[in-house]
C-alpha cells in the first residue's frame, strides 16, 4: 500500500512539474513576438469646461469640468496571440497644473475580447468618466490625449503601451450658463 502512495506521489510531483515548465514557456514565448501595431489615427472633435457642483457632495463649491469628444482609428489585432485573453484600452488625458504638475486622467476605456473586436472606429466618442480639475480651474493650461492598452495575457505577466498621442489641446474658457 505505501510503494502505491509513493507511485501516485512521484507521478503527481512529475506531472506538475511538466505543467510548470509549460506554462514558464509559455510566458517567456509571448515576449519573443514583438506586435507591430499599424499607425493609428487619434483626434480630438470638441473640449468644452463648463461649471457645475458634484452630485454627491452636499455643500460643494463649483468647480469646473471638461467634457470631451472624440474620433479614433486603430487596428489592435496584431496584440492577439495564443497567449492573449483580452485588451484593455483606455484614453489618457495628460496636463499639467500650477501646484500639480503632472496629472493623468482616464477618460475612456474598453475591453477587447477578440481580434475580432479589435479594429476599433469610435466616431463622436464621448468620455465614460469624470473630469474634472483639482486646482480652482484648467484656464491657461493644455491636454494630450494618448490611448493606451494592457495586454492580458492567460499566463505570464501584463504588458503594455502607447498606441497613438495627439498634439497639445488648449482647454477653452468656461462656458456660463447664458452661452
Amino acid at each position: 500500500m505505501h510503494s502505491t502512495w509513493q507511485r501516485l506521489s512521484n507521478t503527481f510531483a512529475l506531472a506538475t512539474s511538466v505543467v510548470l515548465a509549460l506554462v514558464a514557456a509559455i510566458s517567456a514565448t509571448t515576449f519573443l513576438l514583438p506586435a507591430k501595431l499599424d499607425p493609428a489615427s487619434l483626434a480630438v472633435s470638441h473640449l468644452n469646461v463648463v461649471l457645475g457642483r458634484p452630485q454627491y457632495e452636499r455643500y460643494a463649491k463649483e468647480r469646473e469640468y471638461a467634457f470631451v469628444k472624440f474620433d479614433l482609428q486603430a487596428d489592435l489585432s496584431p496584440l492577439f496571440h495564443w497567449n492573449t485573453k483580452q485588451l484593455f484600452v483606455y484614453l489618457v488625458a495628460d496636463y499639467h497644473s500650477d501646484p500639480y504638475p503632472a496629472n493623468s486622467v482616464v477618460v475612456w476605456d474598453r475591453i477587447v475580447r477578440s481580434p475580432r473586436h479589435a479594429k476599433l472606429n469610435v466616431q463622436d466618442g464621448k468620455q465614460k468618466y469624470e473630469f474634472k480639475e483639482i486646482t480652482n480651474s484648467f484656464r491657461n493650461t493644455s491636454a494630450t490625449f494618448s490611448l493606451h492598452y494592457q495586454v492580458q495575457p492567460y499566463v505570464g505577466a501584463l504588458t503594455g503601451g502607447e498606441v497613438v498621442r495627439t498634439e497639445p489641446v488648449a482647454f477653452p474658457p468656461v462656458r456660463t450658463r447664458s452661452q
